[in-house]
């Protein structure tokens, strides 16, 4: 140690005693101050040192002795200089060291260096932040440095204090017990905790050596204050932690677990040493490292041995304290353990039933009942709260079984409880040592099944229910919505549950209409309400309402929860019936007002061990009581029937699933709205849609009626409904119509692909050879089954092919060969006429022309037959050769127009085959005939050769031959593979014939095709843009695309060995024979969804007409109202058309004015079913059925009357060709008819006269007389007005004033006659005698 200056004379002066240093001292020389003093450097010069090996390390012992000459030899002027240079250097030092500056040895009186010992000093302050805290200025880096450490260190043990203590609840979350052993290892873990935690003992220490004012000289800003403050920071860290490790090891359950959270709390007791150690090793930078370092290198003098008691006992007083209070805090936990403080009071529990059944009728409340076990190690029972409730003989427990160390639950007797055993259990938890039964609603849970053998229960949960009207952050467990009592919540109005979880339970349940009922050996209800004691309160079963509906003999069929599943039963298979008088009631139980209501508080249980009068039909879907799948009601949930219990012990387990459902039949706006734009009115719904349902919750799909509200892929298109190769008719509707099924509204909603070919199957009988030949045509079909010899009519609804009739004939023969025509209604088919040796025939579409060549055997057909319709039958109007260079050529193909104005033949010459000797083709050719519009002779027209290989053809094998309906196209080849060729030749607007590019076919579509067809092998839709035809064993669609000129092939998945086909008008429908041998055969007929789509700025008009029994009678045109032009028109249907619906659709402008007309010649009008009504884009915009002469219906863009008027419509059925007729307005004054330009509204020509004829004498001819006149105007019908017309034969006369009111249809009138209508109040009902009027010749 080296000697002190003896000139310190501070130090002297004060008396100032300061403690030797840790290290050794620097030189004198370096120990300056602020500024040197000239007198005192000098004096250190002169001061004898000790030798250098005593204070210098040797290798500076050579620095040293130079030093010493050298200051030896400067004069005191060079000293004062050498200070002045000096001076700035130590300023500078000390300002960056002044703190760090290390004490000077204390002198005594005679100079030399104190002599004291060691041990009377110390360091007082441990190496800590919280010395940092207290020694250095408030302002300086140190002192801040040390509080963010203490900011940490609090932070990490609030953190760890706030994890471990839940605030909202629970508190504690102290175990409800543990193992001796642990309670043991917590009482000594309890002394470690205080032994180890250094800053609660150092402040402790800190307190009872108190502050030290020498310590001012050294660190003026280490005040009183500051040692006090860091004395409180550091024992609220000490109290704080020793806290958090008394309750982590008095949570903890395990020896191992005390320890371990013992070790890893540890580290938070040295948080404040870290930082230190940091600062000390300069990671914090050098200031702090210097200031670390004064705080390790600072002593004070130890105080006095003459101390008294309280000081030389406070350490250990105050540690004995300590350890006291938490002893006694353990020992108050142990006795709370023990006697069941810590254990959950109610517990909820949910067992699954798929394995024992019986199990969820014991799911719910368990209420804590009693302590069993030994010693310290004490665990509860819980007791179903249910079964002690009711009048029951058992009741379930959960306890603990020692000898499986398991949680277990059984059923044991209420008045034996002795004998029951934890061990002997229904259902067990895995093996686990834990004292809180909480604690395995997270581990697995096992039952035995059928076998004995142990399986997963599953679902399984168990959790405390315990709740309380506050907790600790101001909540409650019943959401603010009730008062919690007895673990369950008595709810506000409005709300239900045992958390006033759910708003207040559906009253009315009703079975979903989209679903099925129940069905079994009894009928069951659909509705069912539940039980309202009247004062709001609602007859429970297991905390569930109960639904039932009640008969009017007492009985009642019952909707309850069983505490898993809501079960459907009657009150027969209930025991005492579902009824307990109030008179049958145990002591204690309240009567509720209803027998019903008494049975299911007082006496209900799920659990058929407690009664085996009792037995389930249906069971729901698994509901856990007080998690997310519960629910007050049972809407919503899917049923099973309940198959046999295996003993009559034993619950009923679930069976096989059913579709039935519930809903709620109240409704609600926003949580139980009407569906499908329903409307909600004072709980019930008004459904709009078609829908229907208590909630209006069916859709109108799949009905056979198209909604275009549904027509979306959510709801399959409606079901179909609105395509016709989809939909399916029903009771209800007919597809395509509307509900009386006489109104055909179409398809023009079809939102399907038109690529997209659906196929409908109609099978032949075994043998029948079916759809060997067939014919399209409307909405009917006909299939031909040669083998059965007869013919099948099938006509199209929807997308279903429904047989009217089946025509029998005669044995087919090649001797033998005849035509037969049939005349088919809605009732069947009559055979009208036969014609013998056919060998080739044509019907035109209308009905009225019949072509047929004649049949030769051995020869071929060389003469065609032509016949007209006439009113029964058809007759015979020619024969018709064709030649080629004089010879006859055989006619072997045939096909006409629609109205018969075209025919196309197929004519050949045939040869010998010089090598075979067989007949062969030599010469082929398609020639196409016009008919004559006023002599009805048919005449070429044009003609085109077949160019083929016709000498590998059989001499009597015809082509394909087809015209479209409107005659304009025509297609004609080989249906054979050998080769292949298809021409097509479309007629122009010149009428010229030119070729049309033929559809590509495929070589492999070539095969297995030898077989001579028919000549339907070739089929033309109405127009001819789509063809048809079979090559080899294919068929192919193609469509013609007149911008590009080209087909499109549009051919669908067709199987293969596909013989005739037949094309539909509109070319959407395809009908393929497939005639096998032995199996029958089968037609397919494939359709295109879709619609006939009309040009942009156009509209598609439908016109569906529905004729009644005299379709004769019907005359109808619609016209243009703006130009006069007649866009369709049709007078008089046969009589085989009677109740028939006949639909028209063209493409219109949606702007001008429309007019349909309707007239009927016998003044009956339609009767029912007879109507009519046009759609304008799938929306009807006039729908009509009438009386009398007429009706008119205006619909498009029309003008209305002026306002105050009304229309004015006059029709006239006249014989003559000239009738005059005049309008007046009747002015009452005058008493006659007024002529004058106001009053006079229109006449034909007033200026000439005709003389009244006398009255006619013969009858209204209806056949001839077919002379039709029409007027309109405006009239204002607050008038009287007059028409008046003159005929020299009968006439039919109607007007109509507004909306069908005005006079009414006047029958076979002649000679001068006025109608007077308007207002009657106005109108003079004489006779008036002149009337000048003119003749007008009219243009009917």
């Amino acid at each position: 140690m080296t000697t002190p200056h003896k000139h310190n004379k501070k130090a002297k002066e004060e008396g100032m005693t300061l403690p030797p240093t840790k290290k050794s001292q620097s030189h004198p020389l370096l120990q300056v101050k602020d500024e040197v003093d000239v007198d005192s450097f000098m004096m250190d010069l002169e001061q004898p040192q000790k030798s250098p090996t005593e204070s210098l390390p040797m290798s500076s012992f050579t620095v040293a002795t130079g030093a010493s000459a050298l200051m030896e030899s400067l004069t005191p002027k060079d000293l004062e200089m050498l200070a002045n240079l000096l001076n700035p250097i130590m300023r500078d030092q000390s300002e960056n060291k002044e703190e760090h500056a290390l004490p000077t040895p204390t002198m005594n009186s005679a100079g030399e260096e104190d002599k004291k010992d060691d041990s009377e000093w110390h360091t007082p302050y441990s190496d800590s932040t919280y010395s940092l805290f207290y020694l250095c200025s408030v302002d300086s880096l140190a002192f801040w440095y040390a509080v963010f450490v203490y900011v940490i260190q609090i932070t990490t043990i609030l953190l760890t204090l706030i994890d471990i203590v839940d605030w909202g609840g629970a508190g504690l979350k102290m175990p409800p017990n543990v193992d001796l052993s642990v309670t043991i290892a917590q009482g000594v873990a309890l002394f470690q905790a205080i032994a180890f935690q250094s800053d609660l003992l150092e402040v402790v220490a800190k307190s009872k050596d108190g502050f030290h004012p020498e310590v001012l000289e050294k660190h003026p800003g280490a005040t009183y204050a500051t040692w006090l403050l860091s004395c409180i920071a550091q024992l609220i860290a000490g109290l704080l932690l020793l806290l958090t490790i008394y309750i982590l090891t008095m949570q903890v359950d395990s020896v191992l677990g005390i320890m371990l959270n013992f070790a890893a709390l540890h580290f938070m007791a040295d948080i404040d040493d870290a930082g230190f150690s940091l600062a000390k090793a300069g990671f914090m930078g050098n200031r702090l490292q210097h200031a670390a370092n004064d705080v390790t290198d600072f002593q004070v003098r130890k105080a006095s041995v003459g101390q008294g008691f309280l000081q030389r006992s406070w350490k250990a007083g105050v540690f004995l304290l300590i350890l006291v209070v938490m002893v006694a805090g353990w020992i108050t936990i142990v006795v709370f353990r023990t006697s069941g403080k810590f254990m959950c009071n109610t517990i909820i529990v949910n067992m699954g039933d798929n394995f024992v059944p019986s199990l969820g009728t014991f799911n719910g409340l368990y209420d804590f009942d009693f302590l069993t076990g030994s010693g310290l190690e004490w665990r509860a029972e819980y007791v179903e709260r249910r079964s002690v409730e009711i009048d029951t003989p058992g009741k379930g427990v959960f306890g603990y079984c020692n000898d499986i160390n398991a949680w277990t639950f059984r059923v044991q007797p209420k008045d034996n409880q002795e004998d029951s055993d934890p061990c002997d259990w229904i259902a067990r938890s895995s093996e686990t040592h834990t004292y809180d039964i909480t604690e395995t609603g997270s581990i697995q849970w096992f039952v035995r099944d059928e076998t004995n053998r142990e399986v997963v229960l599953e679902p399984f949960s168990l959790f405390c229910f315990d709740c309380s009207n506050e907790d600790a952050d101001g909540s409650d467990d019943c959401g603010g919505l009730g008062t919690c009592s007895n673990a369950v919540c008595a709810c506000d109005d409005g709300w239900y549950g045992l958390r006033c979880e759910f708003v207040s339970p559906c009253s009315w349940i009703n079975i979903d209409a989209r679903t099925e009922k129940f069905a079994s050996t009894r009928d069951w209800a659909s509705s069912y309400q539940s039980i309202d004691l009247g004062n709001g309160t609602l007859v429970e079963a297991y905390h569930r309402p109960v639904y039932i509906h009640e008969y009017e003999n007492g009985e009642f069929d019952a909707v309850m929860f069983t505490g898993g599943r809501w079960a459907l039963t009657s009150s027969v298979f209930l025991p005492h019936a579902g009824r307990i008088p109030s008179n049958a009631l145990s002591d204690g139980q309240d009567d509720l007002g209803s027998d019903i209501g008494n049975y299911f508080t007082h006496a209900f249980h799920g659990y058929k061990g407690f009664s085996t009068n009792y037995s389930i039909a249906f069971l729901s879907d698994y509901i856990a009581m007080g998690t997310h799948l519960s629910s007050s009601s049972p809407v919503g949930f899917s049923w099973f029937f309940t198959e046999e219990a295996r003993d009559q012990n034993m619950n009923q387990g679930i069976g096989n699933e059913i579709t039935t459902k519930f809903l709620c039949h109240t409704c609600e706006e926003s949580s139980n709205p009407c569906l499908y734009d329903g409307k909600c009115l004072e709980g019930e719904c008004v459904c709009s849609l078609d829908s229907f349902g208590s909630l209006c919750e069916v859709p109108p799909v799949h009905n056979g009626h198209c909604n275009p509200v549904f027509n979306i892929p959510e709801f399959k298109m409606d079901g179909g409904d609105c395509c016709e190769s989809t939909c399916v008719s029903t009771s209800q509707y007919v597809c395509g119509a509307e509900e009386d099924g006489y109104v055909s509204i179409g398809y023009y909603y079809c939102k399907q692909q038109k690529d997209e070919w659906q196929s409908t199957l109609l099978n032949g009988d075994a043998g029948s050879f079916s759809g060997y030949a067939l014919a399209l045509a409307m909405e009917s079909m006909a299939v031909s089954e040669p083998s059965q010899d007869r013919v099948r009519i099938y006509d199209k609804v929807g997308s279903s092919w429904i047989l009217r009739d089946t025509i029998l004939g005669s044995r087919f023969g090649d001797g033998y060969r005849t035509l037969r025509i049939y005349r088919c209604n809605s009732d069947g088919c009559t055979l009208s006429q036969e014609f013998p040796l056919v060998n080739a025939f044509a019907l035109s579409d209308d009905g009225t022309v019949l072509v047929t060549s004649l049949f030769v055997l051995g020869q071929a057909p060389q003469v065609i037959r032509i016949y007209e319709a006439q009113e029964t039958s058809f007759e015979f109007r020619a024969d018709l050769n064709r030649t080629r260079n004089g010879t006859l050529a055989g006619v072997h193909s045939l096909s006409l127009s629609g109205d018969g104005s075209r025919m196309a033949v197929q004519t050949q010459m045939t040869g010998i085959d010089l090598h075979t000797n067989f007949p062969i083709v030599t010469d082929a050719n398609i020639v196409v005939m016009a008919r004559d519009a006023l002599t009805g002779d048919y005449a070429d027209e044009t003609e085109f050769r077949f160019e083929t290989h016709l000498k590998y053809v059989d001499a009597y094998f015809p082509l394909s031959v087809a015209l479209s309906q409107d005659g304009n196209v025509l297609g004609y080849g080989f249906p054979l593979c050998l080769d292949g060729q298809l021409h097509i030749q479309a007629r122009n607007d010149e009428g010229e014939w030119v070729p049309r590019v033929s559809p590509t076919t495929h070589i492999e579509d070539c095969i297995d095709s030898e077989r001579p067809v028919a000549n339907n092998a070739l089929s033309l839709s109405g127009d001819g843009s789509i063809i048809a035809f079979r090559v080899g064993s294919h068929v192919r669609v193609f469509e013609w695309q007149s911008e590009a000129e080209s087909w499109n092939d549009v051919s669908g998945p067709f199987p293969l060995l596909h013989y005739p086909v037949s094309l539909s008008s509109s070319g959407r429908e395809l009908a393929v024979g497939t005639p096998q041998e032995g199996i029958g055969g089968v037609t397919t007929v494939y359709s295109l969804p879709g619609r006939k789509e009309c040009p942009t700025g156009m509209s598609l008009l439908r016109l569906s007409v529905t004729l009644d029994r005299f379709p004769g009678d019907v005359v109808w045109n619609l016209m243009d109202n703006v130009t006069g032009a007649i866009l369709f028109e049709h007078e008089s249907y046969p009589e085989e058309y009677a109740f028939a619906t006949i639909v028209e659709e063209i493409c219109i402008l949606a702007e001008p004015c429309y007019v349909f007309t309707m007239y009927n010649r016998w003044q009956h009008g339609m009767k029912a079913p007879g109507q009519f009504s046009l759609f304008m884009d799938g929306e009807k915009v006039v729908h009509e059925s009438f009386d009398g002469l007429f009706v008119k219906e205006y619909f498009g863009n029309c003008l209305s009357c002026p306002a105050g008027t009304e229309r004015l419509n006059i029709m006239m059925l006249a014989c003559e060709q000239q009738i005059p007729w005049e309008l007046h307005k009747f002015i009452e004054a005058t008493n006659d008819m007024d002529s004058t330009s106001s009053n006079y509204i229109y006449s034909s020509d007033p200026e000439d006269e005709r003389e009244i004829p006398p009255l006619c004498s013969e009858y209204f001819d209806t056949e001839n007389c077919t002379n039709w006149i029409s007027y309109e105007t405006c009239l204002d019908p607050t008038e009287c007005y007059a028409f008046t017309f003159l005929s020299n034969l009968q006439a039919l006369v109607e007007i109509f004033l507004g909306e069908h009111t005005g006079k009414p249809s006047v029958e076979e009138l002649c000679g001068l006659y006025s109608f007077y209508f308007g207002n009657e109040e106005k109108c003079w009902t004489g006779n008036a005698t002149i009337v000048h009027i003119q003749n007008d010749t009219l243009n009917f």
